[in-house]
């Protein structure tokens, strides 16, 4: 972009990364007349309790309830200098590559010719049509048209999962920066119009009641159809008709409910961390019991998934993490390691104890790791003793007489009960260990804002805000608000460049000083989230730009990854964690 970057970073992190941008860009800014920029560096770390909770965003829920492609990790490089002292050498990121399943929209209630039709369209338009390998594209659809007539060669689904942006060709793009900022209803209802409108530019008539102000799946499902009835229109709309497929697999009764059960454990959550610490604790205490039980109902009907608009353990656990943020942030001095008093947390630990018992499959995490198989074990070990404990009340009734000739069996079925009350024994001792270890997890989580001068100083200005629009909204748009008002902001550290630094130590001392640049008088301003963004942060950082009234500056937002609570849930506690 031709820029001069002023580097400015609010977090450790940040500060290092801003460091190395500044001595790098000191090699080629000396000399050159460019134009000014803002660059903002923020760590993740300063505010975990945004992207772990489920905003309102459409682009979230798309990610949050499409399948992905598999998780990959960067290549192992050889030498010394990619061991890491701590943790692991990769981490395995969950790709933005969101499947579309498209047969499942596309195929439905059509004929077989229609279907061989449709299949070939949808394998061109994620081929995409390359006019210079077009001979060899048809050679394939050729071979791929002898390969449908045999179901077993083949998957319909497999061909059919389409992906956001499958090809350099995809024209999708603007569409998808268009509704990164809306809410889930907003953006339904604006491709709903995108789609009234390139049916009304394809001269399709539709015999569909529409209403206005609101979008239904019964209202997307046939305008996309229609779309996508011939391979032309197919083709030429194909950006439109993937954001709407997805966007009509997000609306789904399924993953919505599953949506609107977590958005009301958080604002549980929320109200009674404005209460007193006992009450919060009770609420994350009564999550976990329900998803214990939740699971344990799922297994005696051999159902491994929750049902419908019910939360599972990794669900409790997620709520959990928020539960101990937002406890840092009301109770700083409630317990000596942790927020909740040792009451309050013993209870807490039990009821993981017990929901880790009861469902030990749903609990496939790293604090776990080695202990699965042992918790496999002791539950079905558990099932066979209820088992047999309802037989043998049945055959108490019947009395024998003979009963002399068991007595060495009993005495051999006690040494087995021992041994086997020996073994949980130690099964939950180990497992309590690791519970432990997990709470000491949950006090770091619990200390992270409160580490940072945020707390204090203008940030504390959200203190002003109370009970107002801004008391629920998340760092990046308290900080942009500050940063715009140009008001100081604890922590935020101007990275000065070759030039300014010799202004400050050399020519200083004849009065030559150089002013200290504000990130409000830029007219680009660049933030980027070390660890990643979300939706609500996109929309959140809108807001704020549109309350400071400063038309003139050009705000682009960035992150190292599009983060959703699945992903956030898997780097705290799943494979990429560090605890």
């Amino acid at each position: 972009m031709d820029l001069k970057l002023e580097i400015f970073s609010l977090g450790d992190l940040s500060k290092t990364v801003g460091k190395l941008l500044t001595d790098m860009s000191s090699l080629y800014d000396v000399g050159r007349r460019k134009k000014s920029a803002g660059l903002l560096l923020i760590d993740r770390t300063l505010d975990l309790l945004t992207p772990c909770c489920h905003g309102d965003s459409l682009v979230d829920s798309i990610f949050s309830s499409l399948p992905r492609r598999g998780r990959t990790s960067s290549a192992n490089m050889k030498g010394s200098q990619t061991q890491f002292k701590h943790g692991p050498a990769n981490l395995k990121r969950a790709p933005l590559d969101v499947q579309i399943p498209l047969d499942k929209l596309l195929s439905k209630e059509e004929s077989t010719t229609e279907n061989f039709q449709l299949l070939e369209s949808i394998e061109a338009f994620l081929h995409g049509w390359n006019n210079s390998g077009a001979v060899s594209q048809k050679v394939e659809l050729v071979n791929l048209s002898s390969k449908l007539n045999e179901e077993s060669v083949y998957s319909r689904s497999d061909l059919l999962s389409g992906s956001f942006v499958s090809t350099e060709y995809f024209n999708g793009t603007p569409y998808l920066e268009s509704i990164l900022d809306r809410s889930t209803k907003d953006g339904a209802v604006l491709i709903k119009k995108w789609l009234q409108e390139t049916l009304r530019l394809e001269n399709i008539t539709l015999n569909v009641k529409i209403r206005p102000g609101f979008a239904s799946n019964s209202e997307l499902h046939p305008m996309i159809k229609a779309l996508a009835k011939n391979e032309s229109s197919l083709m030429r709309n194909k950006g439109i008709i993937q954001l709407a497929a997805a966007t009509l697999y997000a609306l789904d009764e399924l993953h919505s409910a599953r949506s609107h059960a977590f958005n009301s454990a958080e604002k549980m959550l929320n109200l009674s961390a404005g209460d007193t610490s006992q009450s919060l604790a009770a609420q994350i205490s009564d999550l976990i019991n329900k998803s214990a039980l939740v699971g344990s109902q799922g297994r005696k009907s051999g159902k491994m998934e929750p049902s419908q608009g019910l939360l599972s353990f990794q669900d409790a656990l997620l709520l959990t993490i928020i539960g101990y943020i937002l406890a840092g942030e009301n109770f700083p001095t409630s317990g000596s390691g942790g927020p909740f008093s040792w009451q309050e947390e013993h209870f807490l630990k039990e009821a993981i104890v017990d929901a880790v018992l009861e469902n030990p499959a749903a609990a496939k995490l790293k604090f776990l790791q080695g202990l699965s198989d042992e918790l496999e074990a002791n539950l079905n070990r558990n099932k066979v003793e209820e088992m047999d404990g309802q037989s043998n009340l049945q055959t108490d009734d019947d009395f024998d007489d003979d009963q002399w000739g068991s007595w060495g069996d009993q005495d051999a079925d006690k040494n087995i009960n021992k041994e086997q009350v020996y073994d949980d024994m130690q099964l939950k001792l180990d497992l309590r260990d690791r519970v432990d270890n997990l709470f000491k997890f949950f006090h770091k989580l619990s200390r992270l804002k409160r580490n940072t001068s945020l707390r204090e100083g203008t940030l504390a200005l959200e203190s002003t805000f109370s009970g107002g629009p801004y008391s629920s909204k998340g760092l990046l748009h308290k900080l942009l608000i500050n940063v715009l008002g140009k008001y100081d902001v604890p922590g935020l550290e101007y990275h000065s460049s070759t030039v300014g630094r010799l202004f400050k130590s050399g020519f200083g001392r004849f009065g030559l000083r150089q002013a200290k640049p504000s990130l409000a008088d830029q007219n680009v301003i660049l933030v980027f989230i070390i660890g990643g963004i979300n939706g609500v942060e996109v929309r959140e950082a809108q807001e704020a730009l549109s309350e400071s009234g400063r038309t003139d500056i050009e705000l682009i937002l960035g992150g190292t990854t599009l983060l959703t609570p699945n992903d956030m849930l898997d780097l705290l506690l799943g494979d990429s964690s560090y605890i």
